[in-house]
Formats: structure tokens, C-alpha cells, sequence
């Protein structure tokens, strides 16, 4: 999965230098419980961090909000609110997350276990799909119908959260688990601001059993 930024990233590289430290609980809005917090630190092997700092080209600010990304679910990736984060000091420019959120009217299609063994898809049994790509990438769908501002009739019936990372800035000791950690805690956290909670089966914690194959996929599901 490619790393994809929109407005919301402009000048990423080009950080404020009175930025401020925050902690892994302090980003994103302040949403990531205990859990999400420490995997955070091991996904950045760091315990400070900084968001994207500035305006998109429309004025807004970066910085990321659960209220407007609800609000911006069903607008283009270049205008939806999205979570970036670094690690404090990177001078790369490039963020150790993304956190993004969107209307979907689907989930991805099930897929079959490879018998090779040799694929880094590892699916969750959460949500209504759930996957991380090794330690570059995280993606999970949930129910949760929105209604899309500019189309009166049109209502999608789930939130596909992503996650992803620039090459090489995730540390060899975090895993694929740590990012689905993450990515779950925000995801409960944007189900409540959506009023979805209760259909999106999200649980507190991730489950220790994660397998080759989604468990709440119905086989024929498409994306």
C-alpha cells in the first residue's frame, strides 16, 4: 500500500521549527488509549512526537480533528483531515503514520490463504475487514453508514481506515500488530463521533488470534 498524502500534507517537509512535543497520547486528537499509546512508542522507538503543522491550501488547519475527519468521510483524500505524525527532531520530512478516513460502499473481496506461507497479509477478526501488510501498512473497514452531503440519497454503509508509513521509519521491534492497534483505537474512537459504535465492532483490545483469512467477511464480499 502506497504512502498517499493529500493537502492535508502539504509541506510536510518544510516542518515548523517552534513546533511542539507531544506524547503518544497526545496525538491524533488525544484518542489512542493505553494500548494504542505504547504501540505507538514502539511503532516510532521514540516517546516524543510532532503532528503536521500549518494549513491546507483551502486555509484549514493540519491539525487533525475527530469532528472534521467525520465531517470530510465522504470528500476527496486532498480534502479529508487526516492524522499525520513524526517522530520529534526527524529531519526527513517524511511521517512515521498516516491515519486516514473515508466512506466506502464496500469491503475487500476474501481472499484464500496462500499455501506458500509467503505472504505478509495478516487479517484481524475485528470490524468487517481487517488487515496489516507487515509493518508498512494497516487497513480496516467497519460498519458505519454516512451520509455523503452532496448526494441527498446516497448512503454508504462503512469507514475505511487507513493506515500507512513511509519506508524505513518503522523500527525492526514493532510489528504488524502494533499498527492494528493503532489504527483500532482511532477507529473506535471516529465510530463514536460517527454515532456507529454499537454496529462497528471495534473491540478494546485487539484479539491474540489473527489468521491468514478475515473472520467477518462474508466469502464473496467486494471492495
Amino acid at each position: 500500500m502506497a504512502l498517499v498524502f493529500g493537502a492535508s500534507a502539504c509541506g510536510a517537509g518544510d516542518k515548523s521549527t517552534d513546533e511542539t512535543d507531544l506524547t503518544a497520547s497526545q496525538v491524533c486528537a488525544s484518542a489512542f488509549d493505553a494500548s494504542a499509546a505504547k504501540s505507538l512508542q514502539r511503532i516510532g522507538d521514540t516517546s516524543k512526537f510532532t503532528e503536521l503543522p500549518g494549513s491546507d491550501d483551502s486555509g484549514q488547519s493540519n491539525k487533525f480533528s475527530l469532528e472534521n475527519a467525520a465531517s470530510t468521510v465522504h470528500k476527496d483524500q486532498t480534502q479529508r483531515s487526516q492524522c499525520v505524525v513524526f517522530k520529534a527532531g526527524d529531519k526527513s520530512g517524511h511521517p512515521l503514520i498516516s491515519i486516514d478516513f473515508s466512506a466506502s460502499k464496500y469491503v475487500p473481496k476474501t481472499e484464500t490463504s496462500g499455501s506458500g506461507g509467503d505472504s505478509e497479509n495478516t487479517f484481524y477478526p475485528i470490524g468487517s475487514y481487517a488487515q496489516t501488510g507487515g509493518t508498512g501498512s494497516a487497513l480496516l473497514y467497519f460498519t458505519c453508514p454516512t451520509q455523503d452531503p452532496t448526494k441527498a440519497s446516497s448512503t454508504t454503509p462503512y469507514i475505511r481506515a487507513s493506515l500507512t508509513s513511509a519506508p524505513g521509519q518503522i523500527p525492526t521491534k514493532a510489528t504488524g500488530r502494533d499498527l492494528m492497534t493503532v489504527l483500532n483505537s482511532l477507529s473506535g474512537a471516529m465510530a463514536k463521533q460517527l454515532d456507529c459504535a454499537s454496529q462497528a465492532a471495534l473491540p478494546s483490545e485487539i484479539p491474540t488470534q489473527a489468521s491468514g483469512l478475515p473472520a467477518n467477511v462474508p466469502s464473496g464480499t467486494q471492495g
